[in-house]
Parts: structure tokens; C-alpha cells; sequence
């Protein structure tokens, strides 16, 4: 979808609701400003789980890693929570069979 298409499909749904042409415009830049944070926070998860991949890729080549038991050990410590989880699933991954 284009730009115009998505402003043209938030006019038709949201349009309404304002009175000025100005008022929705600030609306839309707003809904555009979180709808690009809302984005950002979901994809951490795949982000986390791309670089515990990496790091298993990276420490099997170096003979540092070579079973999904050692995910703890190359860990970064400053992870936590789900941040931690992803990190930890995406380098037992690549472990799993293809």
C-alpha cells in the first residue's frame, strides 16, 4: 500500500472524528510515530532470537559451542527476561535438525 492509499484508508476510518483538516493531519503523524514504536518493540523478539542464532553460528565455527546446553554459557549477561528467553531459543535453534 502506498503512502496516499494508507492516508487515504485512515482518512476514511478515522477521518470523522476530527474537525479540521489540521487536527488530522497531527492525528495521523501521531498514529504514524507510534505505530513505528509499537513496531519496533514487537520485533525485538525476532530480533533476539536472529542474534542468539548468530552468536551459535559464530561460537560452533570458532569450536567454542556444539550443543544447545552451552547457550547459558555464551549468554550476554546484561540480557534479561524475554530479551534473555529469545536470545537463549535463538541460539539452541541452530542446533535443531534441518
Amino acid at each position: 500500500m502506498s503512502a496516499a492509499e494508507h492516508w487515504q484508508a485512515w482518512l476514511d476510518r478515522y477521518g470523522d472524528d476530527y474537525d479540521t483538516d489540521e487536527q488530522r493531519r497531527a492525528a495521523y503523524r501521531d498514529f504514524e510515530a507510534n505505530r513505528a514504536e509499537i513496531q519496533a518493540v514487537f520485533s525485538q523478539a525476532d530480533d533476539m532470537h536472529v542474534a542468539g542464532y548468530l552468536e551459535a553460528q559464530e561460537r560452533v565455527s570458532s569450536g567454542d559451542a556444539d550443543s544447545p546446553a552451552d547457550a547459558e554459557l555464551w549468554a550476554p549477561v546484561d540480557l534479561t527476561g524475554p530479551a534473555r528467553a529469545d536470545w537463549l531459543e535463538g541460539f539452541r535453534s541452530h542446533f535443531e535438525p534441518g
